[in-house]
């Protein structure tokens, strides 16, 4: 997806008295994530490492944050430690949650409104400028991973984040499937079926992989994406606003600055609830001008996070079912993500699970992801060659189909076309008709659904015509595909005089993005 790039391609004619002063181009991987995004390379060793920030050597992880002011952008650390002195300044949080959707997630400086692409090319231009200044090398594309439910709107806005970014997107890959390649660095011979409950600061994915000696084969993925550490940090402020509306009789929803303070407060509070000795929070806050005590345990925090956990197990459950597998047929559990190092989430894993406990895992849950990237990247991209176990198999993660007529309804409905969780590349034919005596061309809409019970979403339309002949049933051959690379065609063929039309979806555009990016190139960034 995105740039046709391949690294093995560059090369220069230098003369041999001349000093090299170009550098070397890199692939990389990239976590871009709800709460904290991380780039990774490969080493001389072959062994993954992160790219540090520039200004400090000892952070490795970029808070997924960005202000944009009068004097430009502002991103990562830098954002926070602004918030800190001015709870009142307007920052932008969790962008990728609102990736694939039309309507924007931050007003910036003059009240200029920034849709999540825009948000998330500032995020991706401070990676790239960490990394280039640890590497000294210049960035020739990267693997950037994304959530395995993450649909076609989703994929491509992660894509078109890249290319506003000047960053050759060379591929999307799951952020699962990465996990399982990192650990996979320390696989047996023998194939397992592994199971990676991945989750985030705002998504789940629930995966189950075969590992076999000649790689990963992906059998099915499910989640949400509405499901990880900024739920979690929702309970503390949930408990926190009812305190204050009980002793202040006021609410606080109503008030931007105190909600930013609030939320700054719950996501710290959560980590000291979780870890220590304490397992307690005695603290006062400022508030709305007022000041109330705040003072909970981690049990009180456990009992907020029920219902959480509950949708943790559904999504646990529904991957199971796909695959008609139980969790005693698992091999090994693998937590990953930074919210898996709640003790309630491990908790419940192993409650629902009823595994022994050597057969759930945990190894840098916050950095496995992006270690797994940049494996992919250089097996995918790069000489080939690394130390862990190839990706072998995909799988589709929605339902892919089009809108067609209902001759017995009347009306339009979805006919799915290629099933959720069969193995990529795929495509499948289907002959439609026409149905008046009339009609000239035929109307071809794709689309994909999640499950049966969420509504299907337009992935986009396009008319195929003029017919030779208008006429009733008149057949026109449609062929859907999904590839390897996550990108989605149709092709539109009459059989009897062999025209045809070819769209990719995922390459459309869909708008100029010419003064988004002038725009975004022209902003100072601060990181």
């Amino acid at each position: 997806m995105g740039c046709a790039f391949h690294p093995t391609l560059w090369f220069w004619s230098i003369p041999f008295s001349a000093p090299l002063l170009l550098k070397i181009p890199m692939v990389v991987g990239i976590d871009l994530g709800t709460t904290f995004s991380l780039i990774s390379y490969l080493n001389a060793k072959g062994i993954p490492a992160l790219c540090p920030d520039r200004t400090n050597p000892s952070r490795f992880q970029t808070p997924s944050v960005v202000h944009i002011g009068p004097n430009g952008a502002v991103v990562g650390d830098l954002c926070e430690a602004l918030v800190t002195e001015d709870p009142s300044v307007n920052i932008c949080r969790f962008a990728k949650l609102g990736m694939g959707k039309p309507d924007p997630v931050y007003l910036g400086y003059q009240d200029l409104a920034y849709r999540p692409e825009a948000v998330s090319a500032l995020i991706l231009k401070k990676l790239m400028r960490d990394a280039e200044a640890h590497l000294d090398a210049s960035i020739s594309g990267a693997v950037i991973t994304i959530p395995a439910h993450f649909n076609e709107a989703q994929r491509k806005a992660t894509v078109d984040a890249g290319r506003l970014a000047d960053l050759p997107v060379l591929g999307l890959v799951e952020e699962p499937v990465a996990a399982a390649a990192f650990f996979g660095i320390e696989a047996t011979n023998q194939e397992e079926t592994v199971f990676v409950f991945d989750l985030g600061g705002g998504t789940l994915d629930a995966t189950i992989l075969q590992s076999s000696p000649e790689g990963l084969y992906v059998l099915a993925t499910e989640g949400s994406d509405n499901l990880g550490g900024k739920n979690f940090d929702e309970v503390i402020m949930a408990m926190v606003r009812e305190q204050y509306e009980t002793l202040h009789r006021a609410d606080l929803r109503k008030d931007s600055e105190s909600m930013q303070k609030l939320r700054s407060f719950a996501t710290a509070a959560k980590i000291e609830v979780n870890s220590g000795d304490s397992e307690s929070v005695n603290k006062t806050l400022i508030l709305g001008g007022k000041p109330m005590k705040v003072t909970f345990n981690r049990r009180h925090f456990n009992l907020g996070c029920e219902g959480l956990l509950e949708a943790c197990e559904e999504v646990c459950e529904r991957v199971l079912n796909a695959v008609s597998l139980t969790w005693q047929d698992m091999d090994h559990v693998i937590l990953t993500g930074g919210s898996s190092l709640l003790p309630c989430v491990e908790q419940k894993v192993r409650e629902i699970s009823k595994l022994p406990a050597a057969r759930i895992q945990r190894k840098q849950p916050h950095a496995a992801v992006a270690y797994g990237a940049a494996l992919l990247a250089e097996q995918l991209y790069g000489k080939g060659e690394t130390i862990a176990p190839p990706l072998k198999q995909s799988v589709t993660t929605n339902e892919l189909g089009l809108r067609v007529m209902d001759p017995v309804k009347k009306k339009p409905v979805f006919r799915t076309l290629i099933e959720k969780h069969v193995p990529v590349p795929v495509s499948v034919k289907q002959t439609l008709y026409t149905h008046r005596h009339d009609q000239k061309s035929i109307t071809l809409e794709l689309m994909q659904r999640k499950n049966d019970f969420e509504p299907p979403e337009t992935l986009g339309q396009f008319t195929f015509g003029p017919l030779a002949n208008a006429e009733i049933n008149y057949p026109i051959e449609v062929e859907i595909g999904f590839s390897a690379m996550g990108r989605t065609t149709v092709i539109a063929k009459d059989s009897r005089t062999s025209a045809r039309i070819e769209r990719e979806i995922s390459a459309e555009e869909t708008e100029d993005w010419s003064e988004v990016y002038q725009h975004l190139s022209s902003l100072p960034l601060k990181a």
